[in-house]
């Protein structure tokens, strides 16, 4: 069983709060304020499954932070606040702790996000880094999966498939800008999170892999996407299409995918343009169940394994 079937069978009849949204949204609602509806999220890192041993403490540290930035701005909110778990091995130094913390400082700062408090414990395994992130909706909700429609046009910002690129330049250790995206993900500029607010009926940040992550929108919202491998921008040029499925299976891009009311795109790309954010047309929302691909017209045969799964 994968870590969504433990969850569907032995969290989701637990968590039956309402702003737990049915946890299948990265994301759960808080309290509203008369600023807006707060949400928060929290993700955690290990060493040897989510960064490699090697990889420099403040770049850790850094990824840390944005994949918990691109699960609040995907929703269209704005970061805030957040808490720390560090679980460090009992090799762990105070270089090392030093190193770390400027890497969580600088990321901190950029996004203008306030450090409130956290944990921090000793173990005799691997480096496991955890925070919580708090944010503040731009419009009156949160926007959830579950809200795509037929007609509707899928869009994703950015490039798909700089972190399997990535992961593979740094293995061959090439010094690289997608070995860098690997290290240190260039998610979103933070404005996209009004756009999204404003525009989108359904998001996500593409975490897992652009299939699967489709897949969350699609069963969320019961329907079918379609996507058009040749209109995906590639962090590759001119892949193969054994290529394209890898890129697009394979996750740590943390992009945002959200579709769009078809009438309202031309005004989206306007926001978009004015922003200087990249946002690419690359599919459609369908009637029927799940994802499909095809590729100059012609349909494509998804793998089986469309994303990372725990």
């Amino acid at each position: 069983m994968s870590e969504f079937d433990w969850i569907d069978r032995y969290l989701k009849p637990i968590a039956t709060s309402p702003n737990a949204m049915g946890l299948e949204n990265d994301i759960a609602k808080l309290r509203r304020e008369p600023a807006g509806q707060r949400i928060a999220t929290m993700d955690t890192l290990v060493e040897g499954i989510h960064f490699l041993k090697s990889d420099p403490l403040e770049t850790v540290a850094r990824k840390l932070a944005r994949v918990n930035v691109s699960d609040i701005i995907c929703k269209g909110a704005r970061p805030e606040e957040a808490f720390l778990s560090l679980a460090l091995p009992d090799t762990f130094s105070e270089e090392d702790f030093a190193a770390f913390s400027g890497g969580l400082r600088k990321d901190l700062d950029q996004w203008d996000i306030d450090l409130l408090g956290g944990d921090i414990v000793r173990t005799s395994g691997p480096l496991v880094v955890t925070l919580f992130l708090t944010g503040l909706c731009h419009g009156p909700e949160p926007v959830s999966r579950a809200n795509a429609a037929i007609g509707d046009v899928l869009m994703v910002t950015g490039q798909i498939g700089a972190g399997t690129a990535g992961l593979e330049h740094v293995r061959s250790r090439q010094q690289t800008a997608l070995a860098e995206h690997y290290r240190v993900p260039n998610i979103p500029d933070i404005e996209i999170a009004a756009i999204i607010s404003h525009y989108a009926s359904a998001s996500i940040d593409v975490s897992d892999g652009l299939i699967s992550d489709a897949a969350h929108i699609a069963k969320s919202s019961d329907v079918s996407i379609a996507i058009d491998l040749g209109r995906v921008p590639w962090a590759l040029s001119s892949p193969s299409l054994e290529r394209m499925l890898a890129l697009a299976t394979g996750g740590d891009d943390y992009q945002t995918l959200f579709t769009v009311d078809r009438d309202r795109v031309s005004e989206c790309h306007g926001a978009l343009e004015k922003t200087g954010i990249s946002a690419t047309r690359i599919g459609e929302v369908v009637s029927g169940a799940g994802v499909s691909a095809y590729l100059e017209g012609e349909p494509v045969t998804l793998p089986a394994k469309s994303g990372y799964q725990h």
